[in-house]
């Protein structure tokens, strides 16, 4: 994996996790719930840089997964060679903008708060491309 993003962290959460939270906020009973019009940031349990992540991500799955930063320069131009438009490398590029800023690094209490379960760390998310090949699966 690659891009540019070096220094910045992520609280990387797990598809499973979200589920859950929105099950547990459609379950609220009540005429009117706490969390009507509410705007609820579901993280991970830790906020770690993409070396970091990719350096769990592949001991979990036994795959020889590995991060190398790029500056935007090179992102953008190794993407635009492989034939991907302008709109979509601007978008994925700005997922690691936003990382390298610092701006999806909060770490939050909702998963564990509205599901009474621990946030799932990355190393045990069950969406790796091989599947079912991380540790933890619940």
């Amino acid at each position: 994996m690659s891009g540019p993003a070096s220094t910045g962290r992520a609280a990387f959460v797990t598809h499973e996790d979200i589920a859950d939270v929105i099950t547990a906020v459609a379950l609220d009973e009540g005429p009117r719930s706490e969390y009507d019009g509410a705007t609820l940031e579901i993280t991970g349990p830790e906020a770690l840089t993409l070396d970091e992540a990719v350096t769990r991500i592949a001991a979990a799955t036994g795959r020889p997964y590995r991060f190398e930063s790029e500056t935007l320069e090179e992102a953008f131009a190794r993407r635009w060679r492989l034939g991907i438009s302008g709109e979509q490398i601007e978008t994925w590029i700005s997922w690691f903008q936003a990382i390298e800023k610092g701006e999806v690094s909060v770490v939050t209490d909702v998963v564990p708060r509205l599901t009474g379960s621990p946030a799932t760390p990355i190393a045990d998310a069950a969406w790796w491309p091989a599947p079912k090949t991380a540790r933890g699966i619940r």
